[in-house]
């Protein structure tokens, strides 16, 4: 019989299934249907698969923090300063590529985990 853990964990991996399946499924209508001046530029859908690629990895990584209302707030906080910055470049530039995402959504990465560890939330 499973645990109240256990079932915990079913639930949160049929949730993160379900967020992958619909992001799949808004390519492959994107793809499909082909993009109208109402849709986003493949840009803008990358930088939802980037931002969201890295809010689920500091979740992810800071998993003992969950409970602390805190940990939410300043996640909060630094996906929307991610999330300006991106808005402004992906603005101003003429072309970008999805693969032009990586390094600089690695750097970020490191630079969350730096900023929640100093703010004195676990890792783990």
């Amino acid at each position: 019989m499973p645990t109240a853990i256990n079932r915990k964990r079913v639930v949160d991996f049929v949730v993160y299934v379900l967020i992958g399946l619909a992001m799949v499924g808004a390519v492959i209508l994107y793809a499909e249907i082909g993009p109208f001046a109402w849709m986003p530029s493949v840009r803008w859908w990358g930088l939802v698969g980037m931002t969201a690629l890295l809010g689920w990895q500091m979740a992810k990584t800071f998993r003992r923090s969950w409970h602390r209302r805190s940990f939410w707030l300043w996640l909060t906080g630094l996906v929307g300063v991610h999330l300006l910055a991106w808005a402004m470049v992906l603005r101003s530039a003429a072309e970008w590529g999805l693969l032009w995402f990586v390094p600089p959504t690695v750097i970020e990465a490191a630079l969350f985990v730096l900023a929640l560890n100093k703010l004195g939330f676990d890792v783990g």
